[in-house]
This record gives structure tokens, sequence and C-alpha cells, in this order.
């Protein structure tokens, strides 16, 4: 127990300097996180331990923390006047990048189980790396950020609905997948009830102190998961880059998917890329059902690795291009 508090304080320590470090830079704190977490899951500073179970529960817990403030913070009068734009966002980023996932998989010479699996992989936005971000850069307020988390939330729901046929074709479970994404969007519905009630603020006050210590320990968890091997065997890197490529164009392809919403369409569609956690879930059950090789494995854990890193970077840009329009923050 208190070899795994030491590991607790020591990583809060390294993921806080690298969030630091990476707003000097100009970048989000989620990116230094990130890259916290990496090397705290390498040899290099093995801190991380995946199978310690308080950093484990602690990074899950970080999670939730973190939807529930988002939901804390989001009108859902605001969400509505969006949601037609969502919905179609959603639909859109799930469609394209499941349909390319499974087609370029078997020009590849994939399975048909293992295609359909990568495929689902592909649909699911990660709401709590894409709300960070948008958070971090002062966009979650603005009609796009309502866009992304209106459309992030549907999107995990057909992504687990896809994925839980898929599994059972396959002959594994998605019990897990349901349980893991199921409190995360339950910790966003109660911050979402609340929202409205006279207690919002001392409520938010209060969790803001406990989200500084574990939230910045999911985003580290996170990155600890990415295994690097696997990511560089070479018979996992003209897969990882296709699905990369398929992901990436599907998801921004998705941002302009409703011709009448008149906000910064490159803006939602790059915020929808990050697939972060919920990748990672999708990618673990179609490794536990045997759907996938090591190998695919690896193409999709390569896949999780590029949409997560890269996007902080590339929506600073974005963010910083739309900077000179007036805000127009949703109240």
């Amino acid at each position: 127990m208190l070899e795994s508090l030491a590991r607790l304080v020591g990583a809060l320590v390294v993921a806080t300097t690298f969030g630091k470090l990476a707003r000097t830079l100009g970048q989000p704190s989620v990116l230094g996180e990130l890259a916290a977490g990496v090397l705290l899951g390498s040899r290099v500073l093995p801190l991380w331990n995946t199978g310690d179970v308080l950093l484990q529960k602690v990074a899950e817990f970080g999670v939730v923390v973190l939807l529930f403030q988002i939901g804390l913070h989001t009108d859902l009068r605001a969400l509505s006047k969006v949601g037609g734009a969502a919905f179609t966002v959603a639909c859109v980023g799930v469609v394209l990048p499941f349909a390319g996932g499974v087609l370029l998989s078997r020009q590849l010479g994939i399975g048909m189980v293992a295609a359909l699996v990568c495929g689902a992989a592909l649909t699911a936005t990660s709401i709590g790396i894409s709300s960070r971000i948008l958070s971090d850069l002062g966009q979650l307020d603005t009609p796009e950020g309502q866009v992304v988390l209106g459309a992030a939330v549907l999107d995990d729901l057909m992504g687990l609905i896809i994925l839980a046929v898929i599994s059972t074709i396959a002959g594994g479970g998605s019990v897990s997948a349901w349980r893991g994404s199921a409190l995360i969007l339950g910790a966003f519905a109660a911050g979402l009830l609340l929202h409205p009630t006279p207690q919002r603020r001392s409520i938010a006050t209060s969790v803001r102190t406990l989200a500084h210590v574990v939230v910045p320990m999911f985003f580290v968890g996170v990155g600890a998961s990415v295994d690097l091997h696997a990511l560089l065997a070479p018979e996992a890197l003209l897969a990882g880059a296709v699905l990369t490529a398929v992901g990436v164009v599907g998801k921004v392809a998705a941002g302009f998917a409703p011709w009448w919403f008149t906000g910064n369409k490159w803006l939602v569609g790059v915020a929808m890329v990050p697939r972060g956690e919920v990748g990672l879930i999708f990618a673990q059950v179609g490794m536990a059902s045997g759907a996938l090789t090591p190998a695919l494995f690896g193409s999709l854990m390569l896949m999780i690795f590029a949409t997560t890193f890269v996007t902080p970077i590339v929506l600073a840009r974005v963010a910083r291009r739309s900077s000179h329009q007036s805000p127009r923050v949703i109240t």
C-alpha cells in the first residue's frame, strides 16, 4: 500500500510538471500529462504499474470526476440548441470511420470479424480527452464545444451498440466496455442534472481541489497504457497507419456534415478525432474475445496513440486561428 501511494505521489508530481511545461510551450496541459504517462509506463521511469489496483482505481475515478465537472458546467438548454448538429456529427462520425475501417482492413487481408472490431474501435470519440482539450483552450462553452460534447456522448452510445453486436459474433463479452462507458456517461449525466441547482457553485468549488489530483492521473493512465513495442512492430505499422488515416479523415469530415452550422467546422472535426480511453476499451475487448491478433492490437494502439497525442497540438492551432473572431459563449 505504501509503495502504491509513493508511486501515486511521484506520478502526480511528474504529471503536474509536464502539464505546466506543455502550457509554457503553448499547448494544452493534457498533452503533457499524456506524455508523462508514456514516460511513467516505460522502463525509463517505471513509476506507473498498470497492474497496481490503487493507481488503476484513481485513474478510473479521475475520468469520473472530469466528466462530472463537465456536466456540472454544461447547460442542457445550450446543448439542445445544437442538438441537430451534434446528432449529425455523431452519425457521420460513426458511419464513415466504421465503414472505412472495415473496408480497408479487408483490403489488407484482415479477417471479417477482426475487420469489424477495427472498424468499431474507430467509431467512439474520447469525451474525456476532447472536453479537457477544449476546456484548456477556452472553447468548451462555445457552440463548437457544445456540438463536440453532444456528438461525443452520442457516438459513444452508438459505438457501444456496435461493439456489443460484434463481441457477440466474436464469442466474447462486452460487459467491461458497457460498465466503463456507463460509469463515464453516468457521471456526466449527474453533473448535468445538478447544473440548474443553486448548489452548483459550491459543489464545483469542492470538486475542483479533488480534480487537481485525480484528473491528471486519468491521462497518465491513458499514456501509460501505450505499448511502445507493439506500436513499432513492423506488421502493425501499415495497418496502424491506414486505420489512423481513416480515423482522422472520418471524424474531421463529420465536423463538416451539418452544413447549416455556422461555427468553425474544422474545430468541431478535429476535436472529434481523439480515441483515448474509449478506443483502448474497444481494443481490449477485441483482444479478450480473440478477434484481434497481437499485431492488430498493436495497430489499434498506434491509431489510439496518434489520434490522442496529435489532436491537442492541431486543435490548439485551429483554436488560435479562430481567436480573432469575437467570442460566442452560450449562456
